[in-house]
């Protein structure tokens, strides 16, 4: 199987005596299509590769890729404070409880970044504001 330069998803696959096709494979919404496009006998290389070209743009046109800050807004289970990426910890050190609110996002180089408010130093309407502009402000760094 090979890469059809330009055009990720679609490959160019030999299967010996079934014959030669190009295939597309894309995910979207965590569903992949798959699509093959055989040629030999009765249709020319040339041929299948334009269909499967012209079927792989009209894919690609229809479900746009997702960018990574559109990616990171999906809820992937509930949260009990209701906001992604944003929580409320409660910890405990040296006996003593210590809330936190924490802001969860990753940089330009995918690297994951955590934020904490202490409730105690800030209040909890305050540390809650500070970590969804922390969240807002991660996010904004990812498009950048």
């Amino acid at each position: 199987m090979r890469r059809v330069p330009g055009f990720p998803g679609l490959y160019r696959e030999e299967l010996g005596k079934e014959g030669t096709r190009y295939r597309i494979v894309i995910s979207r919404n965590r569903k992949k299509l798959q699509e093959y496009f055989y040629f030999g006998d009765k249709t020319t290389e040339a041929d299948a590769r334009a269909k499967a070209v012209r079927r792989w743009k009209e894919i690609r046109d229809s479900s746009p890729v997702i960018t990574r800050a559109a990616f990171a807004q999906i809820e992937r289970r509930k949260s009990r404070s209701g906001i992604v990426g944003v929580r409320r910890i409660t910890s405990e050190v040296k006996g003593h409880p210590y809330d936190f609110w924490i802001a969860v996002f990753s940089d330009r180089r995918r690297n994951k970044k955590m934020r904490s408010f202490s409730v105690n130093k800030y209040g909890e309407d305050k540390a809650k504001e500070l970590a969804l502009k922390a969240r807002r402000d991660g996010l904004a760094q990812m498009e950048a």
